[in-house]
């Protein structure tokens, strides 16, 4: 089985989903976007982590891997918004240093470098929805990639080894319990790596107890 096909049953999704999906790829079709909805077939995927100040500031970071390892130099971290509205110590409460208005070219940037490839991402079912606002009011379409939700993923394997909490696990209880470094600060970028990390680690433990 390959890396990325063992845990996208977890795929956050539901009939709305769906049939939205659908109606964006169609809108998609002949133009620029179109490819974004076509079957990935490489061995990459994105690991996403956002933050948000309010509903016209949004940061991503996202970072490209594979399942040897995280390729740091292929990464984006961006705040989008409004310049003349955004303070510098937001970029620096987010862990971002590039500032880009939140036009349709620079969201489209975004989109082009996360591309087709699966994304995966901690609590990304809750966290998908500022940028989807962004995509849907800038280019016509929410995000059609395949999802991960590396929460649920978590919470699965350690209830497959009765090791399940009392309540939701957090992110960095996760890290701490697979044994990876948090990420320092207020890095989001650093977010992002160590959710590729951790991820990687749980499809390398589930291939040795299936």
């Amino acid at each position: 089985m390959r890396f990325m096909d063992r845990h996208f049953a977890l795929f956050g999704g539901s009939l709305r989903t769906v049939f939205k999906r659908e109606s964006d790829r169609r809108r998609c079709m002949g133009t620029p976007f179109e490819w974004l909805f076509h079957p990935y077939l490489g061995k990459e995927l994105v690991a996403l982590a956002l933050r948000t100040a309010d509903a016209d500031i949004l940061s991503v970071a996202a970072v490209v891997f594979d399942e040897r390892r995280v390729h740091t130099r292929s990464a984006w971290a961006t705040t989008l918004a409004d310049p003349d509205r955004t303070r510098h110590a937001t970029l620096q409460r987010h862990g971002t240093t590039a500032l880009l208005p939140a036009s349709a070219e620079n969201v489209g940037a975004l989109t082009e470098f996360i591309g087709n490839r699966p994304v995966v991402g901690w609590g990304l079912c809750d966290a998908m929805a500022p940028i989807n606002r962004l995509l849907s009011d800038r280019l016509g379409f929410e995000l059609p990639n395949t999802q991960v939700d590396v929460a649920k993923l978590y919470q699965r394997t350690l209830r497959r080894s009765h090791l399940e909490p009392m309540g939701p696990a957090s992110f960095g209880e996760a890290l701490a319990r697979s044994r990876l470094p948090a990420p320092g600060g207020a890095s989001l970028l650093g977010e992002a790596s160590a959710c590729a990390l951790l991820y990687m680690r749980l499809q390398r433990d589930a291939a040795l107890h299936a």
